[in-house]
């Protein structure tokens, strides 16, 4: 038996989004989209969803990556990767969005619309931004551990600083959770730490 499917064949476009309206548009419109279970497990309380359109967003990539803290940036291939919370994920590709972990078919919709929203007005902004290439997936988790205190003392909610330091490459814990990591003797390694972070463009999900 087929999965349960959702399918739209519905325009997202100004008219229909009115926060849009003022805002110049690369992605003025979304030609189509589907709303589905995962083939692989129809039973999964999940949806994903794929959008189409005609508009080439490559250019905005870049900088939705440095907008918005990209986990994966292909820049060969124009793919970007954004890792929201709770599961949820969203792939930039030239003419598709990818939307993967939402909760029902609003929470979709609500994601989809959401992201038009952003590729236009960071698109519109691109001139005061400065785009990005590299991304939060080229972190190393022994990089970071180099950097902790390595006290393995628990403070931070984690039983190692190794498993504190693998929850930071992805995003999950913040540096502030880490009570040692801001003593003054750490003081070098906390912003040698900042530093590599930044420059991979890293941020916690819950400052997405």
């Amino acid at each position: 038996m087929a999965p349960e499917s959702y399918k739209r064949a519905e325009r997202l476009s100004p008219e229909s989004s009115g926060d849009l309206k003022e805002i110049p548009m690369l992605l003025e419109k979304i030609d189509k989209y589907e709303i589905f279970r995962p083939k692989c497990d129809s039973t999964k309380e999940v949806l994903h969803c794929i959008a189409t359109f005609d508009a080439d967003i490559s250019p905005v990539l870049p900088y939705l990556n440095a907008e918005l803290g990209g986990w994966d940036y292909d820049q060969r291939n124009q793919v970007l990767l954004l890792k929201l919370s709770a599961g949820k994920w969203i792939t930039l590709h030239p003419h598709q969005i990818a939307i993967r972990g939402a909760r029902d078919i609003e929470e979709a919709e609500a994601l989809l619309k959401w992201i038009q929203g952003q590729i236009n007005d960071i698109y519109e902004r691109r001139e005061q931004i400065e785009p990005r290439y590299t991304s939060q997936a080229g972190l190393k988790v022994m990089e970071i551990l180099k950097l902790l205190p390595m006290t393995n003392c628990k403070a931070c909610g984690y039983p190692t600083c190794m498993a504190y330091a693998a929850a930071l490459r992805e995003g999950e814990t913040r540096l502030q959770d880490c009570p040692p990591l801001w003593e003054e003797k750490f003081k070098e390694k906390r912003e040698k730490l900042q530093a590599y972070l930044e420059s991979f463009g890293w941020r916690a999900l819950d400052a997405a």
